[in-house]
């Protein structure tokens, strides 16, 4: 990375939008190479660019390398292919982590703090009163060895 002219800088983006990179197979860094001028010019669709979850780094660094010299639609239909995506990741994420929550809050309904502590009471007077019967019938068994 050595051979970058001047007025370009290989940035290196760490930023995690979504926690999905996993299943997409993506890692939350991409490597571009931006010349200053267009990170100047586009500092916001840069941003969109880098963060999509849609594009590979190769993609990317394309999107990047055809900025200049795209038309004013062209670029305008760039920001709102990646307004979308980044709109529509945030509805996804924003209704995952309402169902999870929902999820959450009926199995913590489904649980009864009350009627599990009167098993658990149950069954452990069930055990004692087991190990007493084992108890006398050992007692019974060593007296019955006894007299013999």
């Amino acid at each position: 990375m050595a051979d970058l002219n001047a007025d370009q800088t290989q940035i290196q983006d760490d930023d995690q939008v979504v926690d999905d990179d996993v299943a997409t197979g993506q890692s939350g860094a991409t490597q571009l190479t931006v010349p200053a001028d267009v990170e100047e010019q586009y500092p916001e669709l840069i941003a969109l660019i880098k963060k999509s979850k849609s594009m590979n780094d190769e993609e990317r660094q394309y999107w990047v390398d055809v900025l200049p010299v795209m038309s004013e639609d062209q670029v305008k239909n760039l920001r709102g292919i990646l307004d979308n995506e980044k709109k529509q990741l945030a509805e996804a994420a924003e209704a995952y982590a309402k169902q999870v929550a929902d999820e959450e809050g009926q199995v913590a309904s489904a649980f009864d703090e009350v009627a599990y502590i009167e098993k658990k009471r149950i069954r452990e007077e069930a055990e004692a009163e087991h190990e007493a019967e084992e108890k006398m019938m050992e007692e019974d068994v060593l007296s019955e060895l006894e007299n013999l």
